[in-house]
């Protein structure tokens, strides 16, 4: 169950110049991943949902917003993180951004979201929120998904392009035995893949509102596996298959331990990429001895399918 209390850090970019605040922020998102804040949300939260193929340059976005820019919030259960989270903001950038944290129910809070989650229909699987009552269609695997705080609703194209290599490669498996999910999030990928067979599952993830949600997601689909808060596991490699659904900052630090999970002759499938930051990646891949399998787009984004060698 999710806890009763949802508290949102508000983070406020104070200089009104144009050119050095669009690249201030951009650097300080870059500094909450670092530090392992991924999931924080850019603009209001009443904003969500607008019709996602609305796209504003910099320029418009300022204009509208009478010359300031949309602040970054961060949602969490766990107020003390929060807290601590908000001094070490203050420390570092207080002459850059005012920072506020207010609370509210999460049963509110989750009321939020709900207008934005929508079934999913893949070649296999049919996700959808347990808000929604339509019949499942025939043929497809169903999976529950309540978001919680956690990141992925399946709706993100990056998650659509896991599940769809996932799927494919499934029908190729010659062994089906373990299965990794790095940065599992709401559990999506970890449920698709013990649905379709997989013998052992494991997920594992830093924020420990994803462990929440995912924990929740797991008993609601009927499912065993094994979820870690952490990065990645130290004693239970090697899988046959990796993924890993988090963005190119994260995964070119870690792509060296990623590797090292995989069995050989194993998999390790990689998304959270822009198409732009696809060619990086895979030579950053190639130089842990990964070698390029497959490759697929969708909406700017990218994924990438990885084989290690015998």
């Amino acid at each position: 169950m999710h806890p009763t209390e949802t508290h949102q850090l508000t983070i406020a970019f104070k200089d009104p110049s144009l050119p050095h605040i669009l690249q201030f922020k951009d650097d300080f998102k870059n500094w909450l991943i670092g530090i392992g804040e991924e999931t924080f949300v850019e603009g209001a939260l009443d904003n969500l949902f607008e019709d996602p193929s609305y796209e504003v340059t910099a320029d418009e976005q300022y204009s509208d917003l009478g010359g300031g820019l949309q602040p970054l919030f961060v949602y969490k259960y766990d107020l003390q993180h929060l807290e601590k989270l908000k001094l070490q903001i203050d420390a570092q950038f207080s002459e850059s951004v005012d920072t506020d944290i207010t609370s509210l129910t999460t049963e509110s809070w989750m009321e939020g979201w709900k207008e934005s989650f929508k079934p999913i229909r893949s070649a296999r699987f049919y996700l959808y929120p347990p808000w929604i009552q339509d019949e499942i269609p025939a043929g497809l695997i169903p999976i529950v998904i309540e978001p919680g705080m956690a990141f992925g609703t399946g709706q993100h194209a990056t998650t659509v392009l896991c599940m769809e290599a996932i799927e494919t490669y499934f029908d190729k498996a010659t062994s089906l035995d373990r299965f990794l999910d790095v940065g599992t999030g709401t559990g999506i990928l970890a449920i698709a893949a013990k649905k379709l067979g997989y013998k052992y599952v494991m997920g594992t993830d830093i924020d420990s509102d994803a462990i929440i949600a995912s924990r929740d997601n797991i008993r609601e689909n009927d499912c065993e596996m094994e979820l870690i808060q952490g990065s990645i596991p130290e004693s239970q490699a090697p899988f046959d298959m990796v993924v890993a659904n988090i963005i190119f900052f994260v995964l070119k630090q870690i792509i060296g331990d990623l590797a090292a999970q995989v069995q050989p002759g194993g998999l390790l499938i990689l998304s959270g990429l822009l198409e732009e930051e696809a060619r990086e990646m895979e030579e950053f891949s190639r130089r842990v001895g990964l070698s390029l399998e497959s490759e697929a787009t969708r909406d700017d984004w990218a994924a990438q399918v990885y084989r290690k060698p015998l």
